[in-house]
């Protein structure tokens, strides 16, 4: 299947529009009188949800590093994360904010690195990119996107000629796969002319529900 068939769908996708719906009550018990936490619950949940778009989160990454991270979070995992992995971030934030507080071009050493490091305080993976998205940082030159279990999918099916990989993703090896993702992303979306941010969404929302018709 080919990328170019989609072209002008890519092209006109509203990424910072992207939004999701998050609910008091999934935050309220387990983490609102949490020092850390508890501010910025009571600042964004004046009613009963709050909706948050990309062009939110990026906005508040420039002014609010706490309150970006958290928003993340509940843009990321509007229904709440995985087992302990929240209350690990919220006792980490000051942590994470002290290595994310370093200059945002990274080598591919440096990202491992950070991976590595921050996997233990809660920010898998699909979290970490989440983060360095929003934060505009990059690796090697190439502008950080998430990768998610979703994305990673769609890449091990090889769904798209333009964004075939060699061999299949796993847990084991998804951090050092990193780059290649973000080399072929880029490579892909300068051809279409579409943006990076554009095509990562449209494999998200696209990617392994497509069959071309005759």
């Amino acid at each position: 299947m080919l990328l170019a068939k989609y072209s002008i769908l890519i092209r006109h996708l509203p990424y910072l529009d992207q939004a999701f719906e998050t609910r008091k009550a999934t935050w309220d018990k387990k983490y609102r009188d949490n020092k850390h936490f508890r501010p910025f619950f009571e600042k964004t949940f004046t009613e009963q949800s709050a909706v948050i778009s990309r062009a939110d989160l990026f906005n508040i990454a420039e002014v609010d590093f706490k309150a970006a991270a958290f928003s993340i979070i509940l843009w990321g995992y509007p229904r709440n994360m995985r087992g302990n992995s929240f209350r690990t971030i919220v006792a980490s934030i000051a942590d994470i904010e002290k290595f994310l507080s370093k200059p945002k071009s990274l080598t591919v050493g440096d990202f491992l690195n950070l991976s590595k490091t921050l996997n233990g305080k809660g920010l898998g993976l699909s979290t970490l990119t989440k983060f360095l998205y929003f934060f505009n940082f990059r690796v090697e030159g190439y502008r950080c996107l998430i990768l998610d279990s979703r994305i990673i999918d769609v890449l091990n099916a090889n769904c798209f000629d333009e964004l075939k990989i060699d061999s299949e993703i796993k847990d084991h090896n998804k951090a050092g796969r990193y780059i290649e993702y973000l080399k072929i992303m880029d490579k892909a979306a300068k051809k279409y002319k579409y943006t990076v941010d554009q095509l990562e969404l449209f494999l998200f929302m696209f990617g392994r529900n497509l069959k071309p018709s005759k």
